[in-house]
């Protein structure tokens, strides 16, 4: 797994690749504590993840909750490939609406899900 943190102004893109996998979980949760501590926007760039599975879900909605908390935001950049779509589906993530915590209609699984055109 590789995970870059490129900033640009105020916004922080998280560049990812490889596999995003539980022996890498913690990190990937590091990483995403500290993009979190950096910026008000972040960015998730996913164009070279080849493996996906339930940690990396569930790490994307807690950083999604914190951020939201936090009066943040964080966005997906790019196409998600394939394995994600395949592992959110699979897991049951891919949806039309965010969850009750998704006040502000910036929830990761509906962009992914190709919603409202992420």
């Amino acid at each position: 797994m590789g995970a870059t943190l490129e900033q640009t102004g105020e916004k922080i893109r998280v560049v990812l690749d490889g596999e995003l996998t539980l022996p890498h979980a913690d990190e990937l949760r590091k990483t995403f504590l500290d993009a979190l501590g950096k910026t008000d926007d972040i960015s998730i760039v996913l164009d070279h993840v080849q493996d996906v599975d339930l940690s990396l879900l569930q790490l994307f909605c807690s950083l999604h909750r914190s951020a939201t908390q936090q009066k943040k935001r964080v966005s997906l950049e790019g196409n998600a490939p394939q394995a994600l779509l395949d592992a959110a589906e699979a897991a049951g993530f891919a949806r039309h609406a965010g969850c009750k915590l998704d006040l502000d209609k910036s929830c990761l699984w509906v962009d992914i899900s190709g919603a409202h055109g992420g």
